[in-house]
């Protein structure tokens, strides 16, 4: 009798090791997934200061439209403060008989990130008023339109062309398609997503060198 209560004991112990080991390896697996999706999420802020994460969060609080694709469409940006100063900057330091100072690669920065967020911003609307779009002429009961018909004819080239995604002023209006087309119907709710996936796009796309 003895030998089987310790038989019995030893089998409830292997199984709650083997329960906690589930568990274990469960939670473990639960949390890389996690910090994946965490990572792999953009995020409008990400490449900005903190003096321009506050001046994008003011500029957005103080847009008294309730619909958040709205705010993004019409606020103001956030680099316009800094930009203004600046430029001030830049005339007051500029040597006798020049117009200005030329900007340091840390400024240049900064004036690429500027105009990124001035595209980015300009095709919020867009992105908005194509995804609506594609949704209601693609389920048309009447000749639907296919991908192909609604992704052309919208003032960049399609299929897109490696010249245009390498073009500052292009590259927006072919990500607002994209994503367009992949959230057909949704653009008000993915309004913020679209503007972080195109302030994603590598600045350098938008730099240039004073000279």
């Amino acid at each position: 009798m003895t030998n089987n209560l310790h038989s019995t004991l030893n089998l409830n112990v292997k199984k709650t090791l083997r329960f906690i080991t589930f568990i274990s390896l469960s939670l473990i697996s639960l949390l890389a997934t996690t910090r994946t999706t965490l990572a792999d999420t953009v995020s409008i802020t990400a490449d900005m200061s903190p003096e321009i994460i506050a001046e994008y969060e003011q500029q957005l609080a103080s847009e008294s439209w309730p619909e958040m694709h709205t705010k993004l469409a019409l606020m103001d940006n956030p680099y316009a403060k800094s930009y203004k100063v600046l430029k001030k900057k830049l005339k007051s330091e500029a040597a006798p008989g020049e117009r200005k100072r030329l900007m340091t690669h840390e400024e240049s920065i900064f004036m690429a990130k500027k105009m990124r967020f001035d595209y980015c911003q300009a095709s919020v609307s867009f992105f908005v008023d194509f995804a609506q779009r594609a949704f209601d002429l693609s389920t048309a009961e009447q000749k639907p339109l296919s991908k192909d018909q609604l992704m052309t004819g919208n003032g960049v080239a399609y299929p897109f062309t490696e010249a245009e995604k390498n073009n500052p002023a292009t590259r927006p209006p072919q990500i607002a398609l994209t994503l367009g087309w992949k959230y057909k119907g949704q653009g008000h709710a993915r309004a913020e997503e679209f503007l972080a996936t195109c302030l994603a796009i590598p600045v350098e796309l938008y730099y240039k060198e004073d000279k």
